[in-house]
C-alpha cells in the first residue's frame, strides 16, 4: 500500500521484496500463501532452497556484506553467475534453511539512502541524518512483519506438528533483507546481533576504544561462592526473555520470581523470630491459595509495606505503585497461562514495564536492593544492543496492507518544552484521578524533605500515617487524608489518637503533619480556602501538637519556590509548626482588601488597613484560583493623584497586568517582604 510521506523524504513509495531467514525449515514446497493480521493480509512466499553469497574472505555474522540471495539452481557450477556474484573477489556460499518473503510497499529514497550510503564524516550532520532516518524507517518495516510471519509458523505447526518450529521474535531473526532493483540492504533489528566483534566503547574525547566488560572475573568468583537467592534465576530468566523477545514466558517467570522469594522470606522472617518448622508450614498453608493475603503477612511480619508511589521524572513511572503492578502482573500472568493468551510483538512497552516493575518488587521483597542498583550501571548497554528504539516508527494494519506511519513534516521545530514532572504533580489533586499520597511524596521532594514509608496500615484503621520525615533533628509523622467535603472533628481526632500510639516510639521530640485534599472532586479554583479546616478543627490539631495543612495551600506553596524563588527554609519550618499553616507564604504581609476592578484600564482600588504603608517597587501578592500572583508595584494612586507611597486607612489605586476575572472583590491583598 502507498506509504505516507513526510516533508523529509522525496519521491513516492515502490514495491519492494522484504527476505527473511528462519532459524529452522518450514517442511513444505516452495508456495506463497496468504497470511492475515488484524485487517491486514499480505502473501508470504516461502522458500527452501536459497542460498546466501557473501563478499568474502571473511564471513560477516552481520550479513552486512552479502551481495545475492536466491535460488541455489541460480548458482549452479558452469552456468552464467548472477553478476554481483561473478564481479566478487572471494565469494563465500552459505545454504540457508528456510526463506520467506514479503513484498510491501516502501519509500523510494529511504531505500536509496541506504543503497548509496558510503564513509561519511562525523560533521556531516544532514548525511547521518538522512541514513539513521533511512534505517530507522526500515526497521520499522521488517519489524511490522513479524506477526505475519509468526502466524504462518503457527499454521504449519499445527498441520505439521514439528516440534522444530517455534514462535519467533526479533532476537530470532535479527537480520532483514530489502531488495530494490537487484541490491540488497540488511536491516538488523537487534544491534547485539548486528556485532561481529567484541563490544567495545569510547569514551567522550577520547580516540582510543576499550573493550566493555559488565563484569570483574573477581565478582564472577565470589558469586560463585554464594548460594544463590530463591528466585533470582527466574526473575534474571525473565528479564533475558523479554531480550529475547518471548514475552509469554517472561511473565510467567517474573511472576514465579516473586512467588518463591516472598515463601523464602516469609520462612526466614519467621525462623528469625524463634519459630520452628512446624509451626513456619502451618502459617504458608494458611495463605497457600491466597498471594494477597500472603503479602500482606509479610509486611505485617517484616514491618515494611511493599514501596509506593514510586517517585520518578519519568512520567510513565511516576507514581507507580507495585503492589498494584504486582496484581496486574499478575492477572496477565494468569490468562496466558489459563487462557492460552499469545503477547502480541507489538507490546514491547507494556511488558517491559511489567518486567522492570516486577525486578524492583523482587529487588526489595529479597533485600538486594543494593545489588540491583549496582547491576544497573550495565542498563543503558544492554537496551542499546537489545535495540530499545524498535519500532521507531508508528505500524498501520489496514485493509490494503502494511503501513509505517511516519509524523508528518519531520523538519519543523519542537514544541516548546514544558515539565512533565510539574504537569503531574498539578495532576496529582486537580486531575482526573487525584492521589494525595503522590502529591504528598512530590510536594516534599520539591522541598527537599526525604520521606520514608510508614509500616503497613493497620487492619480496621480509623487513621493510619503514611509517610516518616524529618528536618533540622525534628521528626514528624505524615498523614494524608482525602475529603469529599470539609475535615470534620471526628476526623483529626481519629489521627490525634493514632498520633499518640505512634509517638510513644521516638524519643526525641517528634510532631505530626496532616496534609488534607478537602472536596478532592471540585476543580482546585473551586474549593473553599478561608474555611477550608473549621476553626474547632484547628484547635484540637493546635492543641495536639499536628499540622494542618490543605493540599491546594501546599501546592501554592511549592509552585512559588519555583515560579518566584520563595525561601524554601521558612517554608520547611511550617510543616512542623501546630496549627493550619500554609494560607500565607512567609514572608508575605497582609496590606488590605480588593474593593474594586476598572477592567478598562486594569487597575484595582484596595483599602489598605490602618496603618499599612505600600510603595512603588513593592512586590504586590495575591492568590489566584491555582496560583500566587506576583509583580512590582509601578504605579500608585490616591485620591486620583499619582504617589510614591500610600499610608492607610486609604484607598489606593494599583495598576496591575490581572484581569477582572482574576481576582474576586474582598481579596485579600499582599506584599513580599524585602
Amino acid at each position: 500500500m502507498p506509504q505516507e510521506r513526510p516533508g523529509f523524504w522525496k519521491g513516492q513509495s515502490t514495491s519492494i521484496r522484504l527476505l527473511v531467514e528462519l532459524p529452522f525449515w518450514l517442511l513444505i514446497p516452495d508456495s506463497e500463501i496468504p497470511v492475515a493480521h488484524r485487517l491486514a493480509t499480505v502473501q508470504a512466499k516461502v522458500r527452501g532452497h536459497y542460498m546466501a553469497v557473501s563478499d568474502g574472505p571473511l564471513f560477516n555474522t552481520s550479513r552486512s556484506d552479502a551481495v545475492f540471495i536466491g535460488p541455489s539452481s541460480d548458482l549452479k557450477a558452469g552456468e552464467d553467475l548472477p553478476p554481483v556474484v561473478s564481479a566478487t573477489r572471494a565469494p563465500i556460499y552459505r545454504p540457508m534453511k528456510t526463506t520467506v518473503i514479503f513484498q510491501p510497499e516502501a519509500m523510494e529514497d529511504a531505500i536509496l539512502a541506504m543503497q548509496e550510503q558510503g564513509p561519511i564524516t562525523e560533521d556531516e550532520l544532514p548525511k547521518v541524518r538522512r541514513l539513521n532516518r533511512s534505517n530507522h524507517y526500515l526497521q520499522s518495516l521488517a519489524y511490522a512483519h513479524i506477526p505475519f510471519l509468526n502466524d504462518l509458523i503457527a499454521s504449519y505447526r499445527m498441520t505439521s506438528q514439528d516440534p522444530f518450529a517455534f514462535q519467533v521474535s526479533q532476537w530470532d531473526v535479527p537480520i532483514w533483507f530489502a531488495e530494490y532493483n537487484g541490491q540488497f540492504v540488511p536491516i538488523c533489528l537487534m544491534p547485539y546481533s548486528d556485532s561481529c566483534w567484541y563490544p567495545v566503547l569510547r569514551k567522550f574525547e577520547q580516540k582510543e576504544t576499550l573493550p566493555f566488560h559488565a563484569a570483574t572475573p573477581e565478582d564472577v568468583q565470589e558469586q560463585a561462592k554464594e548460594d544463590v537467592a530463591p528466585g533470582t534465576l527466574e526473575i534474571l530468566d525473565a528479564r533475558s526473555l523479554l531480550y529475547r523477545g518471548h514475552l509469554d514466558d517472561a511473565v510467567r517467570s517474573a511472576v514465579t520470581a516473586i512467588e518463591v522469594a516472598l515463601e523464602a522470606q516469609i520462612t526466614k522472617l519467621l525462623v528469625y523470630k524463634g519459630w520452628n518448622e512446624q509451626r513456619i508450614e502451618s502459617r504458608l498453608a494458611e495463605t497457600w491459595n491466597d498471594f494477597d493475603r500472603r503479602l500482606n503477612d509479610y509486611e505485617r511480619i517484616s514491618e515494611t509495606r511493599v514501596p509506593g508511589p514510586v517517585l520518578s521524572c519519568v512520567p510513565y513511572i511516576n507514581g507507580i505503585r507495585l503492589k498494584a503492578e504486582l496484581n496486574r502482573v499478575r492477572k496477565l500472568r494468569h490468562k496466558i497461562v489459563h487462557e492460552g493468551l499469545r503477547v502480541d510483538s507489538h507490546s514491547k512497552g507494556p511488558m517491559l514495564r511489567a518486567i522492570e516493575t516486577m525486578t524492583w518488587l523482587f529487588s526489595w521483597l529479597s533485600w538486594e536492593e543494593g545489588k540491583l542498583q549496582d547491576r544497573a550501571r550495565n542498563y543503558v548497554f544492554f537496551e542499546m544492543s537489545r535495540g530499545m528504539h524498535i519500532p521507531r516508527y508508528r505500524i498501520g494494519y489496514r485493509d490494503s496492507g502494511v503501513a509505517v506511519l511516519l509524523y508528518g513534516d519531520e523538519n519543523k521545530q519542537e514544541e516548546e518544552y514544558e515539565d512533565p514532572f510539574k504537569l503531574q504533580y498539578f495532576a496529582t489533586i486537580d486531575g482526573e484521578k487525584p492521589d494525595i499520597e503522590l502529591f504528598t511524596l512530590m510536594s516534599l521532594a520539591y522541598l527537599g524533605i526525604e520521606a520514608d514509608d510508614a509500616p503497613p496500615p493497620l487492619p480496621d484503621p480509623t487513621a493510619n500515617e503514611r509517610y516518616l520525615i524529618s528536618h533540622a533533628e525534628r521528626n514528624s509523622i505524615v498523614f494524608c487524608l482525602n475529603c469529599d467535603r470539609l475535615i470534620d472533628a471526628a476526623a483529626i481526632e481519629a489521627v490525634v489518637l493514632r498520633f499518640r500510639e505512634c509517638k510513644k516510639d521516638y524519643e526525641g521530640d517528634c510532631s505530626s503533619l496532616c496534609i488534607i485534599n478537602h472536596q478532592k472532586d471540585l476543580a482546585m479554583e473551586l474549593r473553599e480556602t478561608d474555611k477550608a479546616i473549621p476553626a474547632d478543627v484547628a484547635e484540637i490539631a493546635d492543641r495536639n501538637g499536628i499540622t494542618l495543612i490543605t493540599a491546594p495551600d501546599l501546592r501554592l506553596l511549592v509552585q512559588g519556590t519555583n515560579e518566584y524563588q520563595w525561601d524554601i527554609e521558612p517554608i520547611k519550618k511550617l510543616l512542623f509548626a501546630p496549627g493550619r499553616q500554609g494560607e500565607v507564604p512567609p514572608g508575605y504581609r497582609m496590606i488590605g482588601t480588593c474593593v474594586h476592578f476598572y477592567g478598562q484600564i486594569s487597575v484595582m482600588s484596595v483599602e489598605l488597613h490602618s496603618g499599612e504603608t505600600i510603595e512603588t517597587g513593592n512586590i504586590l501578592g495575591i492568590r489566584l484560583g491555582t496560583r500566587w500572583h506576583e509583580e512590582p508595584i509601578e504605579s500608585l494612586q490616591v485620591d486620583h493623584k499619582t504617589v510614591p507611597v500610600a499610608t492607610g486607612p486609604c484607598r489606593a489605586g494599583i495598576k496591575t497586568t490581572l484581569q477582572r476575572s482574576d481576582i474576586d472583590v474582598g481579596q485579600p491583598v499582599f506584599v513580599r517582604l524585602a
